[in-house]
């Protein structure tokens, strides 16, 4: 189950990218950002119980916060000057990320099948990617920045994802990235400061208006933030990094799948390839848990 969980959270991602990247014609980066966890903050609320260890809860969703944030903020900038497949495929990125994350916040070594796995999954991005072809946008790099970020809230979840009280646990992340968002919206696209998007972004006047936006912001804010956030929290910790790596692998494939029905990308024979080495790598990393059962955070 925790791998059927995780598999849908990765296919929910892998749909927003081009969603996001349409919307964005219309709305600026951070109000986008800002509004989308609004939404998720609020659509959360009902499952917030004042109960043992809510304190606690709301407290240490705030760094769990501030790497969603951090996450979320970078590839939404990044989407402003690169594509929705090309954004997939570098945040897939992450998964080289979480074992060294995990080794290092939990102490976990990692073993060698699922490790095994995660290089053939590398491997098949890559190979989606095709470094080199076009350049380097600046999109790309925020997109790095994001990796890195949502490799760090993937291993936090895991060490503290079975806290008591997870209803606040999920509000106070969600919470904390819509106020971030906020920050940045007033600081970067109200206040006049230089905005950390080097491209020209959407302007807000048709917001109210835009179906574009709306359905990006519903499709981020409620599907792709709440429950995929929730679904982390409950299944995640069941499981071990390296193998939540392998299976968010999964994600560039589905961006890319949809970004070639919605976006008209190409990606050529190399791309599926990479896409079959990405569901490879899973296969292998699941070879493991037949014979070990999953660790528990």
């Amino acid at each position: 189950m925790p791998t059927l969980a995780l598999l849908l959270v990765a296919l929910i991602w892998g749909t927003t990218f081009v969603a996001v990247k349409t919307a964005l014609a219309e709305i600026e980066p951070f109000h986008f950002l800002s509004l989308r966890f609004t939404i998720a903050a609020l659509a959360s609320l009902p499952l917030v119980r004042a109960e043992a260890g809510f304190r606690r809860a709301l407290l240490l969703g705030v760094p769990l916060g501030l790497a969603l944030a951090g996450g979320f903020g970078a590839q939404t900038l990044g989407l402003t000057t690169t594509t929705p497949a090309r954004s997939g495929f570098i945040t897939g990125l992450n998964v080289l990320l979480i074992p060294l994350w995990g080794a290092w916040i939990l102490r976990r070594r990692p073993g060698w099948i699922p490790t095994g796995g995660l290089f053939v999954a590398t491997a098949g991005m890559w190979c989606l990617a095709q470094p080199g072809a076009g350049g380097w946008a600046a999109g790309d790099s925020w997109t790095v920045l994001c990796a890195v970020f949502f490799g760090l809230h993937v291993v936090l979840l895991s060490k503290y994802g079975t806290i008591s009280s997870s209803g606040a646990f999920l509000f106070s992340q969600l919470a904390t990235t819509a106020v971030v968002g906020w920050i940045g919206h007033w600081v970067f696209e109200v206040s006049g400061a230089p905005s950390p998007a080097e491209s020209s972004i959407g302007h807000t006047a048709n917001l109210w208006t835009s179906v574009a936006v709306w359905r990006a912001l519903l499709l981020t804010g409620v599907l792709a933030s709440l429950v995929t956030t929730w679904l982390q929290m409950r299944y995640q910790p069941r499981t071990t990094p390296v193998r939540v790596a392998i299976i968010f692998a999964t994600e560039p494939l589905f961006a890319a799948l949809f970004s070639v029905l919605l976006w008209s990308e190409r990606l050529g024979m190399i791309g599926w390839i990479g896409g079959g080495l990405i569901l490879a790598g899973m296969a292998i990393a699941e070879l493991d848990s037949t014979r070990t059962p999953a660790a528990s955070s």
